[in-house]
């Protein structure tokens, strides 16, 4: 009955269809661009409610706050219209402003910045394109009016609360991942009472210092992989001395770059390339265990090993909406960063130790891209009694174990697991069981026994051609 009358009074635009699998709602949510303009644009937000497979279930829906700052969120229908989660919840799935299919700017980004990575540049060079790239999205965005300050976590949050509002929910369940685990906080300090209990992964809380803290978080996830491979039999004899190996093999890339080709076309990997093909697999548990491999790579000039990782580089820009990542983060996170503290991060990385002016530099490419910088509260730890699950990988090199240690000091109900043995992206069967249950009694301290559970990486082995 509800959506009939929010279709009788035109809030809110959707079609319904069904399978085998289960009904699913489309939508179109419209907001103001900026709640502070009242002369503000509305934008068209796409959704979907994937609806609980058992229709007499009276259960809190969850609603998924997807990352980034920048991806999409529709894309990830296909991994919920069959999860566990489903068979007695609506699975709500909304592209977050600027992203996906809700009014996404400047979508080329991506492509721009994968010819950046094919060329022979420094640093400063590679900033001096992207700020060029960036200067004419901006021009873009100007002849279509789009307004940058309303593209920040807070205009994020009440985007969501209006969906809530608009659906007839009366609270649901929040479950964020990695930026959405900020924009999970952030709806619940704004809109706590539609807020039965938040699930988040990856934990970016206002107070973190992310930027702060971003190149010696990268360390030393890297440096502890590394560890363990010495401290596995197989690994280590497959992968003798691997941290001397990789300095060395650094040192020698910045002074004679690895040329090859990348889909056809000539690609020069250089220094910062180098550091990018090993920062993405750290994202996950099953690509951390390339990483050796593709340092063997590195070393020998083996052209496999590093394209695979070129196209999950290639795949996270497609992927990313670059013009809202810019947007959250400067608003967000500029107005308190720490400039000093991230050159000193910089003297005493063992990776990134040379270049402490290349800080200002990607200060100021921050700057540029707008003006519009955070109030005060926007940096100040989230006091809640929402119950809580808070989730972190121990090689996690985004979103620290410390983080959401720091930021469950602030939640009375919140509670803290650990996968010693995971990395940024946590979709582990024993996270999901505790969350599941979690979902079903919040009130509860959840049992985290299987968390402990060593579960070994396992490393490639193989042998690049």
């Amino acid at each position: 009955m509800r959506f009939f009358l929010l279709l009788l009074f035109s809030i809110f635009f959707f079609a319904c269809s069904s399978d085998s699998e289960g009904i699913i709602i489309d939508g179109i949510l419209e907001v103001p661009e900026n709640r502070d303009n009242p002369n503000s644009r509305t934008l068209n937000l796409e959704y979907k409610i994937l609806k609980a497979k058992d229709t007499t279930s009276r259960k809190n829906p969850i609603v998924y706050l997807q990352g980034g700052p920048g991806g999409a969120t529709i894309v990830m229908e296909g991994f919920w219209k069959n999860h566990s989660l489903r068979n007695d919840r609506d699975i709500i799935l909304m592209d977050q402003r600027g992203t996906g299919k809700s009014e996404a700017n400047c979508t080329d980004i991506g492509k721009a910045m994968m010819t950046i990575l094919r060329k022979d540049l420094n640093s400063h060079q590679e900033i001096k394109l992207q700020d060029s790239i960036l200067s004419i999205c901006k021009e873009n965005m100007k002849r279509e009016r789009v307004d940058l300050a309303g593209y920040n976590s807070r205009e994020n949050a009440a985007d969501f609360e209006d969906l809530r509002k608009t659906l007839g929910y009366e609270k649901w369940n929040l479950w964020g991942v990695s930026y959405g685990t900020r924009l999970g906080l952030t709806i619940m300090r704004d809109y706590p009472k539609g807020v039965r209990s938040a699930v988040l992964a990856g934990i970016l809380a206002p107070e973190t210092a992310h930027l702060n803290n971003s190149i010696i978080d990268f360390e030393n996830s890297l440096f502890s992989v590394l560890k363990r491979c010495e401290e596995n039999e197989s690994c280590n004899d497959r992968y003798p001395n691997l941290k001397e190996r990789l300095l060395k093999t650094l040192k020698n890339i910045k002074s004679q770059p690895l040329r090859f080709n990348y889909k056809g076309i000539p690609f020069t990997l250089n220094y910062q390339d180098a550091l990018l093909v090993l920062y993405l697999p750290l994202y996950d548990s099953q690509t951390i265990a390339n990483i050796p491999l593709i340092i063997e790579a590195l070393e020998n000039g083996q052209n496999e090993p590093i394209i695979g990782a070129l196209q999950q580089i290639e795949s996270l820009y497609d992927l990313l909406n670059w013009s809202m990542n810019y947007s959250v983060m400067v608003y967000d996170e500029l107005a308190f960063y720490d400039l000093a503290a991230m050159k000193k991060s910089i003297e005493q990385s063992v990776l990134i130790n040379d270049e402490p002016e290349l800080v200002k530099a990607g200060f100021e490419l921050f700057s540029n891209w707008h003006s519009f910088r955070a109030p005060e509260i926007e940096n100040q730890p989230i006091v809640s009694d929402i119950p809580t699950l808070m989730a972190s990988g121990g090689l996690d090199h985004v979103t620290p174990v410390r983080n959401a240690n720091e930021s469950l000091i602030h939640l009375k109900n919140g509670h803290g697991v650990l996968f010693p043995d995971d990395a940024h992206n946590l979709y582990n069967p024993c996270f999901f069981e505790i969350a599941r249950k979690f979902l079903n009694n919040p009130q509860q301290k959840p049992n985290s026994e299987c968390s402990t559970e060593s579960t070994p990486i396992k490393w490639n082995l193989s042998h690049a051609i």
